[in-house]
């Protein structure tokens, strides 16, 4: 099974505040792309990631996530490492924020 699948816990600083979230990844077969969904335990809600890019360590993919009844695209980028440790940056206009996160054990 590839590094990155599995579940995460991101927690993303953003303009709006602290975000805790559950990533649930699953890297394809040849890991050059990757699936899935993040839960938000803020709002209780799921996002599915779009587009995922596998490359290495590093990721990136997008979300849509709707604040109020707002919804705004999110891009993500961020790295991995294989003791289980993630972190990175997403962007929506002129939104940004960061994350930091770990693998959760299986």
């Amino acid at each position: 099974m590839h590094m990155l699948t599995g579940k995460w816990k991101i927690t993303a600083k953003t303009p709006l505040g602290e975000m805790h979230l559950v990533a649930d990844f699953a890297a394809n077969e040849d890991a050059t792309a990757f699936t899935g969904s993040v839960f938000d335990e803020n709002n209780n809600k799921t996002y599915e990631v779009m587009n995922g890019v596998l490359n290495d360590h590093h990721i990136s993919y997008d979300m849509v996530i709707k604040f109020g009844l707002v919804p705004f695209n999110f891009h993500l980028e961020g790295d991995y490492t294989d003791d289980g440790k993630c972190s990175g940056e997403g962007k929506a206009l002129k939104m940004e924020g960061t994350y930091e996160g770990y693998k959760l054990a299986e």
